[in-house]
């Protein structure tokens, strides 16, 4: 059905003809078919103005990363506030030793401790014949002083019998042997009383021998007799090593 023919249709009725201005259902009906529907907002273009930006690309890594970064700076931050080991050795001013300064402390300090701990063991089984040790020193870095050598005088001494050389030769011996590192120098000490040793035993198989072919009176006379001279050597045992 068109407008022009129910215009026609109804005209003898005398209503008015259809037209733009139609108000009639038909009418309205018609021209919002046949126009654009006016006044529809155009499509809204997307707001990105204030859109949430998107995340980055690794987002979680760069967090997880910037997290890790400040974790090790507040480390290193508490590292440099950590004061000075006290103990740990220092040089003569005050500064703070590198590793092998720190190094040679420690080898300086083990062989201070050798060396003390070997002369020890000399004087120990040495007795009355040993006599005070001396020591060689050598400055470490920290400045402090540590043995790095020692000796132990030791009187390597003829008694007034062959009976009591032996006994002096066999301390003599001891000691020189006593440390559980022997050096060359304590060897040739003992080596030394080995052999005075070796003679007074001699000597006493001589006395012997010769006592059976006395007379009793004879035998009295050599016993009442003043012992001879005693025969004296010093020595030193051991320069450490």
């Amino acid at each position: 059905m068109s407008i022009s023919s129910v215009a026609g249709g109804y005209s003898s009725y005398g209503l008015s003809p259809h037209g733009a201005n139609c108000q009639c259902p038909a009418c309205q009906s018609l021209r919002s078919q046949a126009s654009p529907v006016s006044g529809t907002p155009p499509s809204s273009a997307p707001q990105t103005a204030n859109a949430a930006p998107p995340p980055a690309a690794g987002g979680e890594a760069g967090n997880n990363a910037a997290g890790q970064d400040n974790r090790g700076s507040a480390q290193s931050a508490s590292q440099a506030a950590k004061p000075a080991d006290p103990a740990a050795p220092k040089s003569p001013d005050g500064k703070p030793l590198n590793d092998a300064q720190k190094q040679e402390v420690e080898d300086l300090r083990t062989r201070d401790i050798d060396v003390r701990r070997h002369e020890a063991a000399h004087q120990a089984a040495g007795g009355a014949l040993a006599g005070a040790a001396s020591f060689t020193y050598q400055q470490g870095p920290d400045g402090k002083q540590y043995a790095i050598g020692g000796e132990v005088p030791i009187q390597i001494s003829q008694g007034g019998t062959p009976q009591e050389t032996i006994r002096n030769a066999q301390t003599v011996r001891a000691a020189a042997l006593a440390p559980s590192d022997p050096s060359g120098q304590d060897r040739a000490v003992a080596a030394e009383a080995a052999q005075m040793e070796q003679q007074a035993r001699m000597q006493e198989l001589q006395q012997q021998s010769g006592n059976r072919s006395l007379s009793p009176l004879q035998k009295l006379q050599q016993a009442s007799a003043p012992a001879g001279s005693v025969q004296a050597k010093g020595g030193n045992i051991d320069t450490y090593a």
